[in-house]
């Protein structure tokens, strides 16, 4: 008679009288690699969750620009000289981010046309502790004289003398120790002046668009 012994060192089995071979040893280089994989998305995920924990806590937000004041003097006079003034507000909302400003510069435009190119308004790089507020602005500058026409006559038609104020830098984000690259920054504010030359009350504190680019 046949045995019925499983047959041994062979490599097969004799179970159900059929021979089957029998499953192969998991070569050591394959659980090193499952284990190396296992370690690392393990870290990825640790380092994830610590990640969108600090995010959590420290909930950054864009700085916000106000126009604060604006003002065309000599545009009631109709007169041939008119002098732009104003003033912004760069308002920091972090309660741990402090934010570090590149030179700021700012252009106004008027009728689609420049009346001031690229006035640098700080000298020199600008630092804003969390919770805090940065006056930056411009003083006397003229314009044109045909602009100046124009918004002479815009102004006798009972306006509003419209502008757009554009800044631009570079900005910096620092938090304890960790600071981030230098990322562009532009802020675009619409200005509407009354016949008298001065700020009309919608205008006021009016918060201007941002974009990081």
């Amino acid at each position: 008679m046949p045995s019925s012994q499983p047959a041994t060192g062979t490599g097969f089995s004799t179970a159900g009288g059929r021979l089957r071979p029998l499953p192969k040893e998991r070569p050591h280089l394959t659980r090193c690699t499952k284990l190396l994989c296992s370690a690392f998305l393990s870290l990825l995920l640790v380092t994830g969750v610590l990640l969108f924990v600090v995010y959590l806590v420290v909930r950054p937000h864009r700085p916000r620009f106000h126009v604060a004041a604006f003002s065309a003097a000599g545009v009631q006079s109709g007169g041939p000289v008119v002098l732009l003034s104003g003033q912004l507000t760069i308002h920091n909302p972090n309660h741990d981010l402090a934010f570090f400003f590149d030179r700021i510069y700012v252009a106004v435009q008027y009728r689609d046309g420049e009346v001031v190119e690229d006035r640098d308004l700080t000298g020199g790089p600008l630092y804003e502790a969390p919770k805090s507020t940065a006056p930056i602005g411009f003083e006397l500058v003229p314009v044109p004289a045909g602009a100046a026409a124009d918004m002479a006559r815009d102004a006798a038609a009972g306006g509003p003398v419209a502008f757009t104020v554009k800044v631009r830098s570079r900005i910096r984000v620092r938090v304890a120790f960790w600071g981030s690259h230098w990322h562009p920054v532009h802020a675009t504010c619409d200005v509407g002046l009354g016949p008298d030359g001065h700020l009309l009350p919608e205008f006021q504190r009016k918060r201007c668009s941002i974009d990081f680019f």
